[in-house]
């Protein structure tokens, strides 16, 4: 039998992995930020390192996902160099891709931590949860869809804790709390998914805009959101009738609106909201950019506030939750922050690399029915997802490919609602959107149960009903 020394000293040496891959982590999160704000090269430079780095502290973590994006991303980066006259700036243009989205979600998942220990949080999530439910679908879903336009992602890290808290406190150990969780979750899901193809600061039509000549964004926010409302129907419909022989329970008394905590609640959103439209303005960069500044403030301020009252006293019960989240908590992150930094990486390179007049010709889109092209254009953003590609990528590729293009297929307002379109359904299809990968990580739900299991028939649906939607918008051209 073993000595316990070796054990001791394994577990050493897994603690200090965690750590070393925490202290990389935090320093993608920070250069990331410091580049962005000081437009620095050298600091950009320092980031991509920190990234890479990451990768090799926490290989031993890695799954077949992350090895197999790690290995295409080796591939395309070959392939750059190989077949692009100007490969070194592919290659550079992909590297800031990458360090930015896992910066991005690395900086979103900090509003998790202080969600998930928040009463305030504990009590609206009560109250949501028991709302009736003939209202909680819509409640939920046009929820959802109005807070994405302040807060874009950070809104999921703010309502799958509120979810799953109200549930456990309404109904502790219930059998049927799995089926209230699915049906709820998947509501903010599908009200999260297609409130992109109509919100204001959604991030696929602030990079399609720079990428498709001639798009009209009134016409498109005004289209999209009838879409939305449209799809908010058709998706309660179809949860009506798949959970049609679930009996809510009965005689259940509605809870008190709890008025403090709703305040305490709305006052969190409205200083994330604040920080991020001043940063917003004060950089004259986006409101994602803004919200990932943000981030880290406000996890400081929240938890400073919630251990008011703490035996040890404020600063050092903060100082000493920090420490945890920072050297602990976070390490848990890198498979996902590396999953999305190679999906960045591979769609930024592989639309540099293919043709964009060649492919148009090969496909025949000059002589594609409008309707038609504008149709399978979703579908297929949504199906080339499944190559674990990130959907927010799926949008930039292409819309770099028919922006390219010396004479566009189809409208460009439509062609961009298209590709939004497309973003959409892949964050109910796919298991690698960031959306999904953002909901496992905060409520601890699988991605592949989330999409293929809970959201399929309404993924079907909704890539059906667009294409009526596409022959009216077009006149059946």
């Amino acid at each position: 039998m073993p000595s316990p020394q070796p054990v001791s000293g394994g577990l050493a040496v897994a603690g200090q992995g965690r750590q070393a891959a925490s202290l990389c982590l935090l320093a993608v999160m920070a250069l990331e930020l410091l580049a962005r704000l000081a437009g620095s090269e050298a600091v950009q430079v320092a980031a991509h390192g920190a990234m890479l780095l990451t990768v090799v502290v926490a290989a031993r973590d890695l799954g077949l996902r992350e090895k197999y994006l790690l290995t295409l991303c080796s591939g395309l980066t070959v392939l750059a160099f190989w077949l692009h006259p100007a490969g070194g700036a592919v290659v550079w243009a992909g590297l800031d891709q990458a360090s930015f989205l896992m910066a991005f979600i690395l900086l979103l998942n900090l509003l998790h931590e202080a969600a998930s220990t928040s009463p305030s949080v504990a009590r609206c999530g009560d109250y949501l949860t028991k709302q009736p439910p003939g209202r909680r679908y819509y409640a939920l879903n046009a929820g959802t869809a109005m807070m994405a336009v302040l807060f874009n992602f950070g809104v999921v890290s703010f309502l799958v804790p509120l979810i799953q808290r109200g549930i456990e406190s309404a109904t502790p150990g219930d059998a049927r709390n799995p089926v209230r969780e699915q049906r709820q979750v998947s509501a903010m899901l599908r009200g999260f998914a297609w409130c992109v193809i109509w919100s204001p600061t959604a991030i696929a039509p602030l990079a399609l805009m720079e990428l498709i000549p001639g798009t009209n964004r009134h016409l498109w926010i005004l289209i999209g959101f009838c879409i939305f409302l449209g799809l908010m129907v058709l998706g309660a419909l179809e949860d009506k009738l798949r959970f049609r022989a679930y009996r809510p329970q009965s005689g259940r008394i509605a809870p008190v609106f709890p008025k403090a905590a709703a305040f305490r609640f709305l006052l969190a959103c409205g200083w994330l909201f604040g920080m991020s439209a001043a940063v917003m303005l004060a950089s004259g960069e986006t409101v994602v950019f803004g919200l990932m500044v943000s981030c880290p403030v406000m996890l400081v301020g929240w938890l400073a506030v919630q251990n008011r009252g703490a035996p040890q006293g404020v600063a050092a019960a903060t100082v000493a939750r920090l420490r945890t989240i920072a050297l602990v908590n976070l390490a848990g992150a890198a498979p996902v922050a590396i999953t999305l930094a190679c999906s960045g990486y591979v769609g930024r390179v592989a639309a540099a690399l293919i043709p964009a007049a060649a492919w148009a010709r090969f496909l025949g889109l000059d002589a594609m029915p409008d309707f038609v092209f504008l149709s399978l254009l979703p579908v297929s953003v949504a199906a080339l997802s499944l190559l674990a590609l990130s959907p927010i990528m799926m949008a930039v590729f292409f819309g770099s490919l028919i922006g390219s293009l010396p004479v566009l297929p189809a409208d460009p307002t439509l062609i961009a609602l298209a590709i939004s379109c497309g973003w959409a359904l892949s964050m109910t299809l796919s298991p690698f959107a960031t959306v999904v990968l953002l909901i496992n990580r905060v409520g601890g739900i699988p991605p592949r149960r989330l999409t293929w299991q809970w959201n399929p028939a309404f993924t079907v649906l909704a890539a059906l009903a667009l294409v009526p939607v596409f022959a009216a918008l077009t006149g059946g051209r």
